[in-house]
C-alpha cells in the first residue's frame, strides 16, 4: 500500500488531438471572418451614392494657452480651421458659433495639459489635431456622424 501513489491519468492522444482541433478552429475562424464582414461593407459602399465633395474651411478662431510646463513660461498660439465638405459649411459653421464657448473651454484645457515635446515635433502634431478633429465631431454631432474631416493649424506659435 505504500508503493500505491496516485498519478494523473495522462492525457495521450485523446488530450493532443483536442487541442489540435481547438487551435484548428481557432486560426480557421481568424482567416474565415473578412470573408462574412465584407460583403456587407462592399455592399454599403456600392449603394452609396458617388458625390464629389469638395472641401471647405470654416474658421474656428485663435486660442493661446500656457504649456504644461513646471513653470509655465512657454506659451502656445493657434489659428485652427475645421475642413468640412462644401455643403456642410453652413451648417458647421453656425453650430461652431452655438457651442464655441464649450468648444474652446475643452481646447484651452486640452492643449494646456500639452508639453514642449508633444508640441515640438509632427507625431505630437498630428495627434493633437486628430484629438481635436475627435472631440470637437462628438461635441458638436451628438449622432455620430463625422462632418469634420480635418484640422488645419493656420497658425502655429511656441514661445
Amino acid at each position: 500500500m505504500a508503493n500505491d501513489v496516485a498519478t494523473p491519468p495522462s492525457k495521450g492522444k485523446r488530450g493532443l488531438v483536442v487541442s489540435a482541433l481547438v487551435v484548428l478552429l481557432a486560426v480557421g475562424g481568424g482567416a474565415a471572418a473578412p470573408w462574412f464582414y465584407t460583403p456587407y461593407a462592399h455592399s454599403e459602399k456600392k449603394n452609396a451614392e458617388p458625390h464629389d465633395t469638395k472641401p471647405a474651411l470654416v474658421q474656428f478662431g485663435d486660442v493661446i494657452v500656457n504649456l504644461g510646463e513646471e513653470r509655465l513660461t512657454r506659451y502656445l498660439r493657434v489659428r485652427i480651421l475645421l475642413v468640412v465638405e462644401e455643403g456642410d459649411v453652413k451648417d458647421t459653421t453656425e453650430l461652431v458659433q452655438k457651442q464655441k464657448a464649450f468648444l474652446k473651454n475643452w481646447l484651452i484645457g486640452y492643449l494646456s495639459d500639452q508639453s514642449l515635446q508633444d508640441v515640438g515635433r509632427n507625431v505630437g502634431l498630428n495627434r493633437i489635431r486628430r484629438e481635436i478633429r475627435d472631440t470637437f465631431n462628438a461635441m458638436l454631432y451628438q449622432d455620430g456622424t463625422e462632418r469634420i474631416h480635418d484640422i488645419l493649424f493656420d497658425e502655429f506659435v511656441v514661445q
